[in-house]
């Protein structure tokens, strides 16, 4: 394979995709632009660049072999960069003086908001942040891989927020074996009632079932034996 064609959002992206199949660095190849990419509002509607990287051969007295590249890895650090992207120029549509940061953590990538003092892009319960995260996976993975998903944070909300959930499951799993009645928490989204879910997963003493519709879907949390009653 001495020359290919390749797709991408923009020229760079193309040229990485193009290094990630030769297998080799970027002075390795001869890359010549075929179409540049045009965009529309958050890249919808725009055409993709389009380039094709011809390998190069070395010469002859300095024949060496090629660096080891992941191609997986490769593709993975251009989908995360074009999510890094489309969220910051949502972002500056917003008007919130806010950067974006790309953490490629192993198999969750995520981006990571810095800034916007007031919370704006946080909202009410995390729910903002997670309007951004639904608009960066159908804006700018639509046409990706399925199962690839990029989670969105904003100055370390979503740890704390895990943190006081896990504390919360803990209270109520002890009021629940306390008193043999099961307890219902406030409704809560999806992605908490999970995290209260796997917090008391292991926990013998309780089980947890999500009831309700809609925004009033809630956890409730059941002791798996009566409560012992003092004397007996």
């Amino acid at each position: 394979m001495n020359s290919i064609e390749t797709e991408g959002a923009d020229i760079d992206e193309a040229i990485a995709q193009a290094l990630a199949q030769l297998g080799v660095p970027r002075e390795r190849v001869d890359v010549e632009i075929l179409t540049n990419a045009t965009r529309g509002l958050f890249g919808l509607g725009g055409k993709r660049a389009r380039v094709r990287t011809t390998l190069l051969q070395p010469p002859a007295e300095s024949v060496r072999e090629p660096l080891p590249v992941d191609p997986a890895a490769s593709a993975a650090d251009a989908v995360l960069d074009k999510a890094r992207r489309v969220l910051s120029e949502i972002i500056r549509h917003i008007g919130v003086d806010a950067h974006v940061e790309a953490v490629a953590d192993g198999s969750a990538p995520r981006l990571e908001i810095g800034g916007d003092p007031t919370g704006l892009l946080i909202g009410r319960r995390g729910q903002a942040l997670d309007a951004l995260e639904y608009l960066v996976n159908r804006i700018a993975l639509h046409d990706e891989a399925a199962g690839v998903r990029v989670s969105v944070d904003a100055n370390g909300y979503r740890v704390r927020r895990q943190q006081s959930l896990e504390e919360q499951a803990r209270r109520m799993s002890e009021r629940a074996r306390t008193s043999g009645k099961p307890v219902s928490l406030n409704p809560l989204g999806p992605r908490e009632r999970r995290i209260i879910h796997l917090a008391l997963q292991d926990d013998a003493a309780v089980t947890t079932r999500s009831e309700g519709d809609g925004f009033y879907r809630r956890v409730v949390i059941i002791p798996t034996a009566p409560r012992r009653r003092p004397g007996r």
